[in-house]
């Protein structure tokens, strides 16, 4: 995956961290010559030293060709220019940090749907984000997830009752369905055994993240 992080912060140093660990291509960019030399001298990662929200460092970025971009920048101006210049460019995932909640209306109205708030940012949400953009965190506590997944068209599992699907080879045991959604009628339903699951269906799974998003492939 080519992801472009605009600023090399704390959270741009991490999420740079986390996706070359896992072999993606990534760029920053920062105005800080030093910032940028230290990212490619401890990450190994592309780092430019210019303007994000300039169209032609954009292009040196290969932003035309980048599939995820995300804005860690302090300043909600900055960050909103660069998702503009990103939608521009036709990139599927864009991410901002919000630092003034004030801008949210502003990100939604302009289809940025993955904003996360300065307070309350963590690399893993973001590493979500990019990683399984189908899954949504509700809660985060130690090393236990609860995540929100529409079950999607066409999906194996729909049409199944959760006993089947939670039985079957390659569902992970230690994943639950703690709740199932009906976007119909906007019910909710705690699930049993023969709870039927269906296409467009909001469920509730709790484990570690990493089972979920082992689970998610499974029910897509």
């Amino acid at each position: 995956m080519y992801v472009i992080i605009a600023g090399g912060g704390l959270i741009g140093k991490g999420l740079t961290k986390r996706l070359a660990q896992q072999k993606h291509d990534v760029v920053v960019i920062d105005f800080n010559a030093e910032v940028c030399e230290e990212i490619y001298a401890r990450y190994g990662a592309v780092a430019i030293n210019g303007n994000s929200t300039d169209l032609a460092t954009l292009e040196s970025a290969g932003i035309a060709r980048c599939n995820v971009a995300v804005a860690t920048m302090n300043d909600d101006s900055d960050n909103l220019a660069f998702a503009l210049l990103a939608k521009h460019f036709n990139v599927s995932q864009i991410i901002v940090k919000m630092n003034d909640p004030k801008y949210e209306n502003i990100y939604q109205t302009v289809g940025v749907k993955n904003i996360s708030r300065g307070t309350e940012l963590l690399v893993d949400q973001i590493m979500l984000n990019i990683e399984a953009p189908e899954l949504r965190t509700a809660i985060s506590m130690n090393n236990i997830e609860i995540a929100i997944f529409i079950i999607p068209e066409h999906a194996k599992c729909s049409g199944q009752p959760v006993s089947t699907t939670v039985n079957q080879k390659g569902f992970p045991r230690e994943v639950i369905f703690t709740c199932v959604a009906d976007e119909a009628t906007g019910l909710f339903r705690i699930p049993r055994g023969d709870t039927i699951l269906h296409e467009g269906d909001r469920v509730f799974l709790c484990g570690s993240m990493n089972d979920i998003k082992t689970a998610v492939k499974f029910l897509s």
